[in-house]
């Protein structure tokens, strides 16, 4: 039975610890690192701070030049690169040929564009025919055409800034860096070197297909890191 009595005890004293707790705040001794104490005048941490200091500094310096290196050298090597791609292009006959013949059909389309606008210009300054004194007929005619050059001027360009800053905006997105470089210029001088050799195959201006290359090259990337993107890999 005095068993019995102390396990009926043990169990009133675990229930009254239950139902009777309260919270005590015991004040605890905490260890901050580096506070200096009676025993310590924080001498090593600082020799140890000082030197960790200086070598990052070093290093900063070291990583500043060794990226000014790289980057003088990416220049002078790029430099080069266009350099002689031009004076080589400059020398082959071929290549020049079809940059003349390319540009110069650039340069009778906006001839003939312009013309189109003068037509249309004049079109309009008909208008004034039904005016019977000459003089302010005249004014009118040239008002009614410089309105409506400047206006076509103003469309035309609107429109070549829009496709500019179209395809200026995704370059950059996309190909803005050192690869698009080296496949330009890899592009380039394959096209002067074998100019020959690639018209024989394919009768097309080299400039043209330099354009065509570089249209599929930018599709390429879009299409490559739009892919990334969507499996969360940027």
């Amino acid at each position: 039975m005095a068993w019995k009595f102390k396990y009926e005890k043990a169990e009133q004293a675990k229930r009254y610890a239950q139902t009777h707790q309260k919270t005590v705040d015991v004040p605890v001794e905490k260890k901050v690192p580096y506070e200096k104490c009676d025993n310590c005048d924080r001498t090593a941490y600082q020799k140890a701070k000082e030197k960790c200091d200086n070598r990052k500094i070093q290093l900063e310096k070291k990583y500043k030049n060794m990226t000014t290196g790289y980057k003088i050298l990416m220049f002078l090597l790029a430099w080069y690169s266009i350099a002689t791609t031009l004076f080589t292009a400059i020398l082959s006959p071929v290549f020049l040929n079809d940059c003349i013949t390319f540009f110069g059909t650039i340069g009778k389309g906006m001839v003939s564009l312009f013309q189109e606008f003068v037509t249309g210009a004049d079109s309009f300054g008909q208008l004034s025919d039904g005016i019977s004194n000459s003089v302010i007929s005249g004014i009118v005619y040239w008002l009614i055409a410089a309105i409506v050059m400047g206006i076509l001027f103003i469309i035309t360009g609107l429109i070549i800034v829009w496709i500019g800053y179209q395809v200026g905006k995704i370059y950059w997105k996309y190909c803005w860096d050192i690869i698009s470089i080296m496949v330009a210029l890899m592009s380039i001088a394959i096209a002067i070197y074998f100019g020959e050799w690639i018209k024989s195959v394919i009768p097309i201006n080299l400039i043209v297909l330099l354009l065509l290359v570089h249209v599929v090259y930018i599709g390429i990337r879009c299409y490559v890191k739009d892919w990334q993107e969507e499996r969360g890999y940027f």
